[in-house]
């Protein structure tokens, strides 16, 4: 077991009510990122300077990382719902996450994955082995939402043979 470190002596320890108590207890359940963490601590009654400067000593002291929340998402995203990269990075866009920070986080990804979680999303629809048209162009629509690029969705289509007439 590993030992507890202490806080320094010289350190004040916050009100029971403070942005700080309410940051730590929100933190406890999950990752936030920075923004999410602060539109909270403001939904919570929270001032601007107290959720700001919660927020400056959480970052400072690691406990509150955008770069580990954006890695978790990423990760999360791809192997547990199947989404593509571009809809991976729309969300942490959406979340607060940088948009240069973001972009490095889904740059991780291989680029031969996507074609593998196409033909996963394929396989788990059960589809027969020709297409008509329109089955063709809502399996397309489905695959664009989900975050995957048109080119690679076609190859995978035209992978999976000709269509009915």
């Amino acid at each position: 077991m590993r030992p507890r470190r202490r806080a320094a002596p010289d350190s004040p320890v916050p009100p029971a009510g403070s942005a700080w108590t309410l940051a730590l207890r929100l933190l406890m359940r999950r990752d936030y990122t920075s923004a999410e963490l602060r539109d909270r601590l403001l939904d919570k009654g929270v001032t601007d300077a107290d959720a700001d400067d919660c927020v400056a000593r959480l970052t400072a002291d690691r406990t509150l990382d955008d770069r580990r929340v954006a890695l978790a998402h990423v990760r999360t995203a791809r192997d547990i719902k199947g989404r593509g990269r571009l809809r991976i990075e729309r969300e942490l866009i959406q979340r607060g996450i940088a948009p240069a920070l973001a972009h490095e986080a889904v740059a991780i990804l291989p680029g031969d994955d996507e074609q593998a979680q196409i033909a996963r999303v394929l396989a788990r629809k059960r589809l027969p082995p020709r297409l008509s048209l329109a089955e063709r162009r809502r399996l397309f629509q489905h695959l664009l939402r989900r975050g995957f690029p048109a080119d690679a969705i076609s190859k995978a289509l035209r992978d999976r043979g000709p269509e009915e007439d």
